[in-house]
């Protein structure tokens, strides 16, 4: 019951993740990606599985960040627009660093706690 739980939860994370970042690139939707992100970590941590929380949400997050966020960035600094430029480098950077959260945490992550290999 416990490791369907965890799997129903850790799929809804991966769901979650693209539509946040299609909010946060959208501007508007900023606050509620924010939102949605602390609830994530939130119940992540409450239920001891952040770094698995963090790592399927930074997946899809990072896809669609890095699908629009790099062409964009490139795109704006060539026009010589700095400040949207400057905005989808820090979505950038704020993929990469959710994702580099979450691998440290697993990597970090007692050998006890870790699953026997097989």
């Amino acid at each position: 019951m416990i490791r369907a739980r965890k799997a129903f939860w850790l799929l809804l994370c991966l769901v979650a993740g693209s539509p946040c970042a299609f909010l946060v690139l959208e501007t508007t939707g900023i606050p509620y990606a924010a939102l949605a992100f602390f609830g994530v970590v939130w119940v992540g941590w409450r239920n001891q599985i952040l770094a698995e929380t963090l790592l399927a949400f930074g997946f899809t997050y990072a896809i669609e960040i890095f699908r629009y966020g790099v062409t964009d960035a490139i795109s704006a600094l060539q026009q010589g627009d700095y400040l949207t430029s400057a905005f989808f480098a820090a979505n950038d950077s704020v993929a990469i660093a959710i994702s580099a959260t979450a691998i440290v945490l697993l990597a970090l992550r007692p050998a006890a706690a870790r699953p026997a290999a097989r």
